[in-house]
């Protein structure tokens, strides 16, 4: 594509999600499902009037994992509430290392037996765990905020989302590898790569953080240097993590993020409101363009072919979620963690929507696996049941637990 035709497509997305914005005046539905809605109308659109959106299977995951996603881990990460996050952690790190651990096996047992078919074994069925266990609560933290619910429950669902984002990434990343043969199919490697793909993530994005924390002393601190300074600590994290450590990128953003507010505490205390505000403002386009983009990609015929299998997928991941939120959460009374409220497990459950890390994940699936489709619409079903059925009840969910 030419660089007009580049500027035309942005525009495009640009104006759809202002339509968005629009559609919600009127009707009351969250914003990602009426980008969801307009995108797969828009779709429609790309044969009447013969225009390239410029996206190939070749160049959505480049789009996704290393333009969006860097940019939506960061901004979750950086304007989350610090004190809050630490007060919290060991909640959060058992929901997203243990949680959901137990959510991947437990779906991929329930589909696996559910489906039944000698075409999607269950290594195939272990993928698709680990794709429909990465929460991203966009919509509901929105609706959380606009109704004062508490800022520990905010936390909660952000955490362990930023968290275990970066969990089911590093984990989606080696089963793949044994999907396609290379890697062997061995619980004890597959640990050892596992845990270093993801520590290694951590110790890139800390030393990222701290460099690009003291750097700010060498600087005359203001808004625009550090939104430059950020941008480029999110995408350098990322960089160096996945291209010459060979690390999860992801998980790399996510700790950079954090290491860079600890660390530059003092710097960024003047300016952090402005700060905030702008990266929400950035994470608000780059969901824009998630959103927008899932329903450009949604084919009617993942539904009139798979629907059996998204039904269960839906059961599966909803019943594994319960199971994954209350069995960590029992946990945490008998080790580390706070002790939280018990009207907060079945927000945390409804409100554990799938995302943008969901779609990335299926849109990046290797189209030698014999079995990538079903993943892929079964991707895209739970998807769309988490943003029309979840989304819309949340809010009714909260005030009936009086929240």
């Amino acid at each position: 594509m030419t660089a007009i035709e580049i500027i035309g497509v942005v525009l495009i997305f640009a104006v759809t999600g202002i339509t968005g914005l629009m559609v919600i005046r009127v009707i009351k539905i969250p914003y990602s499902l009426a980008l969801v809605l307009l995108g797969f109308i828009l779709s429609f659109s790309i044969g009447i009037f013969d225009w390239d959106s410029g996206i190939r299977a070749s160049n959505f995951q480049a789009l996704m994992l290393f333009v969006l996603l860097p940019v939506l881990i960061f901004e979750a990460a950086f304007v989350l509430d610090s004190k809050l996050l630490f007060k919290f952690l060991p909640n959060v790190l058992t929901l997203a290392t243990i949680g959901l651990l137990l959510s991947t096996v437990l779906t991929a047992i329930l589909l696996f037996y559910g489906i039944g078919h000698p075409g999607f074994p269950f290594i195939a069925a272990l993928i698709t765990g680990a794709v429909v266990s990465a929460t991203d609560p966009v919509a509901v933290v929105a609706q959380l905020k606009a109704l004062k619910a508490p800022a520990e429950l905010n936390v909660l669902i952000e955490g362990e989302s930023l968290f275990n984002d970066a969990t089911a990434i590093a984990l989606f990343t080696i089963l793949v590898s044994i999907g396609i043969g290379a890697a062997e199919p061995d619980v004890i490697s597959g640990l050892v790569q596992f845990l270093k793909i993801f520590f290694g993530g951590i110790l890139v994005g800390m030393l990222m953080g701290c460099m690009f924390a003291f750097s700010l002393r060498l600087l005359a601190v203001n808004v625009p240097a550090l939104v430059l300074v950020s941008l480029v600590l999110a995408y350098g994290s990322f960089y160096i993590g996945e291209h010459f450590f060979h690390v999860s990128g992801i998980v790399a953003v996510l700790f950079a993020a954090i290491a860079f507010k600890r660390f530059g505490q003092q710097a960024l205390t003047p300016v952090e409101h402005e700060l905030h505000s702008i990266w929400e403002s950035i994470g608000f386009i780059a969901n824009v363009f998630v959103f927008v983009l899932l329903g450009l990609v949604v084919s009617v015929d993942m539904f009139t072919e798979r629907w059996l299998a998204i039904g269960l997928a839906v059961i599966a991941a909803t019943v594994a979620r319960f199971i994954a939120v209350y069995s960590s959460t029992s946990l945490n009374r008998f080790t580390l963690g706070q002790t939280i409220d018990p009207r907060y497990p079945p927000i945390m459950i409804w409100g554990g929507l799938r995302g943008a890390v969901t779609i990335a994940l299926v849109l990046s699936l290797p189209t030698e696996l014999p079995y990538w489709w079903t993943i892929q619409s079964i991707g895209f079903g739970v998807v769309l049941f988490t943003l029309i059925v979840q989304a819309t009840t949340t809010p009714l969910l909260v005030k009936r637990l009086k929240i």
